[in-house]
């Protein structure tokens, strides 16, 4: 068999084994706001509630938008979400350019499975997620960080 047509052949196995462990998705958008407040540039990440989507854990998640929406992504970018129960955590980073390394403004109150008590529904037909609303949660914000860069001293 030439390198070529071997090449060929490992190419189709990849590409029909990508849609084995794929699942079946819908359209997923949503909204989210915290205390009124939109977090724009939060990262939203779904849990399944029962078991994993497919066999690689694949975990649909979105950025918050200005406007507080969001639009899950799968596989591909917008792609969607399975239909099914979820819980639901954001991170909502103090340097959005930064993102996850910066620290979070809820304080991970809703960072991870374990700890969130939030959760969605995304339905077979790929209707608009129901609105999350976090409300009474503490919003902090530390100091900013020093340079590090040392200064003349005083009187120079």
């Amino acid at each position: 068999m030439s390198a070529t047509a071997l090449a060929l052949f490992g190419w189709s196995l990849g590409c029909s084994s990508k849609e084995e462990w794929h699942s079946d998705l819908v359209p997923a958008v949503g909204s989210v706001t915290v205390n009124g407040e939109i977090p724009a540039g939060a990262i939203i990440n779904l849990h399944p509630v029962k078991g994993d989507i497919d066999k690689r854990a694949s975990r649909p998640s979105a950025l918050v938008a200005a406007d507080g929406t969001y639009t899950l992504t799968t596989y591909e970018y917008g792609d969607g979400a399975p239909p099914g129960e979820y819980k639901f955590t954001i991170l909502w980073p103090q340097d959005p350019k930064l993102g996850g390394l910066s620290p979070d403004r809820l304080g991970r109150v809703f960072a991870t499975p374990t700890v969130t008590r939030l959760t969605v529904t995304i339905a077979d037909d790929g209707s608009p997620i129901e609105p999350v609303i976090i409300d009474k949660a503490k919003i902090t914000m530390s100091a900013p960080r020093q340079s590090g860069k040392v200064g003349p001293g005083p009187g120079l």
